[in-house]
Order: structure tokens, then C-alpha cells, then sequence
């Protein structure tokens, strides 16, 4: 039923009464809906996922006894947060909580005081000496493990493994900052400090109550907005060029896409009857089974590179960093025409981009600039 037809048929079983105020949302909102509102909260079309996701959001906030009302196939349900959790149901449902006959839970902020102190203990004259002996260089490979574990527990689906995972990664953190600390750089508040007033600047569309420039949430609006505030002049400024490769060519990719110039990365060495095949592979309406495929594709072409006697690794690496090479003469060449890529629309850039390609070599041929 619609939304009118909702609203009447919740009247007329005395749920809901006109003077009610009330907040409906749709059940892919689930994830993100408030949910200390002093008023009625509808969500429609909740899948089971969705369900089982509010339904843990609200029991971190209220009792497990508040009650719910729920609206299924088997009519009108009376049940208790706890009872909605314990439940099954394969069809799409319509939740109506009162957020005012619930029983809020105590409010319990969380903070890094024990986590950061126990850091710094490790760190002091008698703490564990191996931590002692560890310095920002030493300890890469250990971030760089601990997060693609991170990766690992999220693609498992193992939010218990996820949670002690991400403790993992916080914990290197706080250690990176208590080893700055001693050395006077800076401290874990100035990290906190430091990544909240980033947010707050980059997002004016959200902060910024005199903004109602709807257009400032637009990628190209925010890698604009970094490189003014980092004063970098070229586009891939920052980008660490030590990337594994398939990441470092994601990276290149998004940061052009988002400028509105996608046609820059379109490779004159392909031939487009193998891009109009790659494509005809990989399509497919469901998700995963495009994501399977693609990985197919991959892991095929890693094979047939190796059997060429090419490692893929650095044939890819290579590429992308004499394409970086590439897109930091163009916007030299860009310059000098007396423009810039991020004030330029994305067909002046598109042809300025051809005209260079007609007077330079093939990104492969590039030397160092």
C-alpha cells in the first residue's frame, strides 16, 4: 500500500491518530535513520536484512522490552524488540516504533583513554621492550597486514572477527601517534583534531549553513577543494606511486573519473573489438556474478601474461606510472595554454587532451618529467 493508504489504515486501528507526528522512511535507510526522534518512526519495505540491522541499531539505544508494532503478512504484531530480533520472515514488513513508550538505555560514550594509556605504558622506561624498540618505519608492514585483515573479515561477513580486526588498526594508530608524541611531533588528539576539522572542510554542503550549493558534493568538487587545500598543482599529486599496482591504477582511474574526464583514460593500444568483448563478458544484472566474472577474466589474463614470460605485477605498475608521467605533461601542456584541468569542462579538456597526444609519444615512451 502506499504511503495515504498506510496512514489510514494505521488510523483506523487506532495505531496512529492525525495530531501524531511521525518520521517514514523506506527499509534501505534502515543503516542510517535517527533513532532518538520524540515522535512515531514508520519503516516500510523492511527486507530480513534490513529488519535485523534496525533492529540491533535500536536495541543499543532502548530495552530490550520496548515494544513494537509490526505489520506482515500474518496481520498486526505486538512484540517486543527482543521478540522482533529472535524473529524470521521472508517477506517485506512495515515496523512502527514509539520511541516515547520505549525504555531508553544509559548512555555510555565512548572513549580511547584506557586503549591510549595502556599504548603508553608499553612505551615507558619498563613497558615491553620489543614495542619499545619499534619506530614508524619498522611497524609498515604490520599496518599494512592488520588492515588487509580488516579487508578479510569484511569479505567473510565476520562481524565478530571484524570488530577485533578494526581493534587491530586503532591500535596501530594510537601507537603511531604515541611514538610522534614522544618525539614532539604531534599528539593522538592532534590526529583527531586534525581528520575532524579535514571533514568539516570538505563538506560545507553539510556544515556550511549558508551553503545551498547543492554542486559541492560533487566528486570533482571535492578533489578540487583537496588540492587547493593541499596546493597541489597536478592531479595525481600525493598519490603513493609504491601502491600494489591494480590499487594504484584504481586510485589514477577514480581521481580522473571524478574530475569529469573519463575519456583521458580510454587506451588508444587496445582495439575496441577486445573492449566491446570484455564487456559482452561481464555483463550480467546480478552483482556478485559480475564481480565473479571480472575476477575470472583476471585471474585468465595474470595467466596468460605469465605463460608471455610477463609479470603482471610490474607490467601494470609500469604502465600506470608512465601514465601518471603522461597526465603530468598534459597538464603542464594545459597550462601553458593559460587553463587549468579543474576550470576546464570536460569536452576542452577532452580536446586539448587530443591535441597533445597528436605532438607527445605513447604513454609507454614517455621519459621521466
Amino acid at each position: 500500500m502506499n504511503r495515504k493508504e498506510l496512514m489510514n489504515f494505521l488510523e483506523k486501528k487506532g495505531l496512529l491518530s492525525p495530531e501524531d507526528s511521525l518520521t517514514m522512511a523506506s527499509g534501505k535507510e534502515a543503516s542510517s535513520l535517527p533513532l532518538t526522534l520524540s515522535h512515531i518512526l514508520i519503516v516500510r519495505d523492511l527486507s530480513e536484512k534490513d529488519e535485523k540491522t534496525l533492529c540491533r541499531r535500536l536495541l543499543a539505544a532502548y530495552d530490550e522490552t520496548s515494544p513494537v508494532i509490526l505489520l506482515s503478512g500474518e496481520g498486526i504484531l505486538r512484540l517486543s524488540l527482543k521478540e522482533m530480533e529472535m524473529r524470521s520472515s521472508g517477506e517485506k514488513e512495515t515496523i512502527l516504533f514509539d520511541s516515547r513508550k520505549a525504555i531508553r538505555r544509559p548512555a555510555f560514550p565512548w572513549n580511547l583513554e584506557a586503549l591510549d594509556s595502556t599504548v603508553h605504558r608499553l612505551l615507558a622506561p619498563g613497558g615491553c621492550p620489543w614495542d619499545r624498540s619499534q619506530t614508524h618505519e619498522t611497524l609498515r608492514t604490520y599496518f599494512i597486514q592488520e588492515v588487509y585483515e580488516v579487508i578479510d573479515a569484511i569479505d567473510r561477513g565476520d562481524m565478530d572477527n571484524l570488530k577485533e580486526e578494526l581493534g587491530d588498526v586503532l591500535f596501530q594508530i594510537l601507537f603511531h601517534a604515541a611514538l610522534a608524541e614522544k618525539e614532539g611531533y604531534f599528539t593522538m588528539q592532534d590526529v583527531a583534531d586534525g581528520i575532524r576539522d579535514k571533514m568539516v572542510r570538505r563538506h560545507p554542503f553539510v556544515f556550511d549553513k549558508n551553503s545551498t550549493d547543492s554542486t559541492l558534493s560533487a566528486p570533482r568538487e571535492w578533489e578540487k577543494r583537496k588540492r587547493i587545500e593541499k596546493n597541489r598543482k597536478y592531479l595525481l599529486s600525493g598519490v603513493p606511486k609504491g601502491l600494489p599496482s591494480l590499487l594504484l591504477t584504481c586510485i589514477i582511474q577514480k581521481k580522473v573519473s571524478s574530475n569529469g574526464i573519463q575519456n583521458l583514460l580510454q587506451s588508444e593500444d587496445l582495439p575496441v573489438e577486445m573492449k566491446d568483448q570484455i564487456s559482452r563478458f561481464l555483463e550480467d544484472d546480478r552483482e556478485m556474478d559480475r564481480e565473479m566474472k571480472a575476477g575470472a577474466f583476471l585471474f585468465e589474463l595474470v595467466h596468460y601474461l605469465q605463460e608471455k614470460g610477463i609479470e603482471p605485477e610490474l607490467a601494470l605498475h609500469r604502465y600506470a606510472a608512465a601514465y601518471m608521467r603522461k597526465l603530468r605533461a598534459f597538464e603542464d601542456y594545459v597550462i601553458e595554454k593559460g587553463g587549468t584541468i579543474p576550470d576546464l569542462s570536460p569536452e576542452e579538456t577532452l580536446r586539448l587532451w587530443k591535441d597533445f597526444l597528436a605532438e607527445q609519444p605513447s604513454p609507454l615512451e614517455l621519459k621521466t618529467v
